[in-house]
């Protein structure tokens, strides 16, 4: 729970509980933020081309596009050649990098690596 913000307080003497709800609305209203598909592509361009994703089994790993699926929690689907080649770090790497562009202070974010979908 790195992501959460600590607010100290106590329920005896009634101490930090009006900084309680203006910290409980800052993070709503970042768990309910959507982010446009361009947007959220042009974070991932820039996050892999600042750190490239090591190969898997010889083979280059690309993120074709990446979409936000969800909103509550922020919840994002990259679909990928290799999605068993994006090892935990650089999956940690790039929420990190999602985080510093666009905020989600105090939300969790996922990050769902998927195969490209194949069309009929």
């Amino acid at each position: 729970l790195d992501f959460a913000p600590i607010v100290a307080l106590s329920a005896l003497t009634g101490y930090g509980v009006d900084k309680l709800l203006p910290q409980v609305g800052l993070v709503c209203e970042e768990y309910r933020k959507n982010i446009p598909t361009g947007r959220l592509n042009d974070c991932f361009d820039q996050a892999i081309e600042k750190n490239p994703i090591s190969s898997y089994r010889g083979k280059f790993v690309k993120v074709h596009y990446a979409t936000q699926i969800k909103n509550r929690p922020p919840t994002f689907k990259c679909f990928v050649n290799y999605p068993q080649g994006i090892h935990f770090s650089y999956k940690r790497y790039l929420i990190n990098s999602l985080r510093k562009t666009f905020g989600f202070y105090g939300a969790p974010v996922r990050l769902i690596f998927s195969g490209k979908s194949k069309r009929i």
